[in-house]
C-alpha cells in the first residue's frame, strides 16, 4: 500500500468515523472509485485503534469521571457504566452472527441509498427533538430504556453507508436527549464497538501477520488520530452553535452523486 493512499483512508477513517457520515460508506467508496486496492486487514486494524486513541483523548475527561465513579461507588456512573456494556451487547451478536451476509452488502448502491435514508432520519430526529422534547443534558440522567434502544438501533450501523455515530445520533434525539448528551453517549458506545471490532481483526492478523509495510500502518495511524481528534471536536463547535443539518445535507447530496454514478455506470 502506497504511503499516499495510507494517508488518506487515515484521514477519511478518521473524520468520518465520528461524524455522522458513515465511514464504511466512505472507506468503500474511496478505493472504489480511484480503483485502489486495499484490502488490508492489518490497515483496518490500526486505524481503528487509532480512532479509538482519538476517542480516550477527546472524551478524556468524561471517562475520567466515570472511572472515578465507579471506583469511589457513585451510582450514577456505574449505571452509565453498565448501561453502555448493555447498550453494546447487540451489536456484538448481530456482528458476530451475520459477519459474513453482511460483507456482501458492501456495495456503491447500498451505500447511495444509506446515505440519504439516514441523513433524512437525521434531520428528522433533530426537528423533532426541538418540537417535542426538553432533551437529557447529561449522559449520567439516561434511563436505562433510552440507552437499550439506542444499542438495539446500533446494529442498523453494519450496513454500509449508515453510519455508527449517524444512527446512535439520531436514536439519541428521538429518545430524549438533547446533542451534545446524543454525541457524548454515541461516542462512550463506540470504545466497546470499535476495540471490539479491532480486536476481533487483531487475531487475524496474529494469525496470518502483517500483510502491509510498517511504514504505511503508522502514516495511516497518525493519519486517522490527528483527524479523528479534529473531527470530535468539530462536531461539538458544529452542533453547539448550530444543528446536525450540514451531516445531513451533506449525506443527501453526496448518497445522490454516488446514485448517478451507479446509473451511468
Amino acid at each position: 500500500m502506497p504511503i499516499f493512499h495510507a494517508i488518506i483512508l487515515g484521514l477519511v477513517q478518521g473524520l468520518t468515523e465520528f461524524l455522522p457520515v458513515s465511514s464504511s460508506g466512505h472507506l468503500i467508496v474511496f478505493p472504489e472509485l480511484f480503483g485502489w486496492n486495499v484490502e488490508s486487514v492489518t490497515f483496518d486494524v490500526s486505524i481503528h485503534v487509532a480512532t479509538l486513541a482519538a476517542i480516550v483523548v477527546a472524551l478524556r475527561q468524561d471517562i475520567t469521571k466515570m472511572v472515578k465513579g465507579i471506583v469511589k461507588g457513585d451510582p450514577a456512573e456505574r449505571s452509565l457504566f453498565w448501561k453502555i456494556v448493555v447498550a453494546t451487547i447487540p451489536a456484538v451478536l448481530i456482528g458476530g452472527i451475520f459477519s459474513g451476509p453482511l460483507e456482501q452488502l458492501r456495495l456503491l448502491p447500498v451505500v447511495a441509498v444509506s446515505l440519504i435514508v439516514w441523513g433524512v432520519v437525521l434531520l428528522l430526529a433533530e426537528q423533532y427533538a426541538k418540537r417535542y422534547l426538553k432533551g437529557v443534558r447529561d449522559p449520567e440522567h439516561m434511563s436505562w430504556a433510552q440507552s437499550i434502544i439506542i444499542g438495539l438501533l446500533q446494529v442498523l450501523a453494519f450496513i454500509p453507508g449508515t453510519s455508527r455515530s449517524g444512527v446512535t445520533m439520531s436514536a439519541g434525539l428521538f429518545v430524549g436527549l438533547d446533542k451534545s448528551t446524543a454525541a457524548r453517549f454515541s461516542f462512550l458506545l463506540a470504545i466497546p464497538a470499535i476495540a471490539g471490532a479491532g480486536a476481533v481483526a487483531g487475531i487475524h492478523v496474529l494469525q496470518n501477520g502483517l500483510d502491509v509495510p510498517v511504514s504505511a500502518i503508522i502514516a495511516g495511524c497518525l493519519s486517522a488520530f490527528v483527524s479523528g481528534l479534529i473531527a470530535i471536536r468539530f462536531l461539538f463547535l458544529i452542533i453547539k452553535k448550530w444543528s446536525f443539518a450540514p451531516f445531513a445535507i451533506y449525506r443527501i447530496v453526496f448518497g445522490l452523486i454516488l446514485l448517478g454514478i451507479v446509473i451511468v455506470r
